[in-house]
């Protein structure tokens, strides 16, 4: 069956974590593409311009296309532990910047990857995560005597009705998740005896 959801967060977290004395700002976002996800981090440099570093990680809904930047830290201490974080609570769709105001003692590369990883993590499980179904909208045509049975069968599988624009013939617009719509196409051939047609 094909993958017909995800999980993301609702709307924009914040976290904030000290470690001997430097502060690591977490900030969460719901993203849908590059472009929003380079929007928001851009936005963000700029309200907290006076720090210097902004490790960021993304994934999107495909889960090849991700991005990870450790913004002038150590290389490996920030950007990926970022991105652990978002794979570990199995989020797409998701931006994380973590900011950090230097507090005059290092870390190292170790107390670096775990800070980053913390705030990022801590950020996510106070966050408001969702389900999203991945749909699609499908029009069926058909004879009208078919109209009572398409409708049955589309409320009997949970699926939307986006209209019913049913004159002589019957033409309903629905509204599918991805993994039922095989299935469904299936059973509204059955039911026409293979006269409906998919648009």
């Amino acid at each position: 069956m094909l993958k017909d959801n995800y999980m993301t967060i609702g709307v924009e977290a914040v976290y904030e974590l000290k470690v001997s004395r430097s502060k690591f700002i977490a900030h969460a976002f719901p993203v849908i593409d590059p472009e929003s996800a380079v929007k928001n981090l851009e936005s963000l440099r700029k309200e907290l311009y006076d720090a210097r570093h902004h490790p960021f990680a993304y994934r999107l809904l495909d889960e090849n296309l991700y991005r990870f930047n450790d913004d002038g830290e150590p290389s490996g201490s920030s950007g990926k532990p970022i991105l652990d974080a978002i794979d570990k609570h199995g989020l797409r769709n998701t931006l994380i910047v973590v900011t950090r105001y230097f507090g005059g003692v290092k870390l190292g590369v170790g107390g670096l990857k775990r800070a980053y990883f913390e705030a990022a993590d801590t950020c996510l499980s106070v966050a408001e995560i969702s389900e999203v179904l991945i749909t699609e909208d499908i029009t069926i045509k058909s004879d009208f005597k078919y109209v009572g049975g398409v409708m049955n069968l589309a409320a009997k599988s949970g699926i939307k009705i986006l209209e019913n624009k049913s004159t002589d013939k019957s033409v309903i617009v629905c509204r599918v998740r991805r993994g039922l719509i095989e299935s469904f196409r299936n059973e509204v051939t059955e039911l026409t005896n293979g006269s409906a047609e998919f648009m």
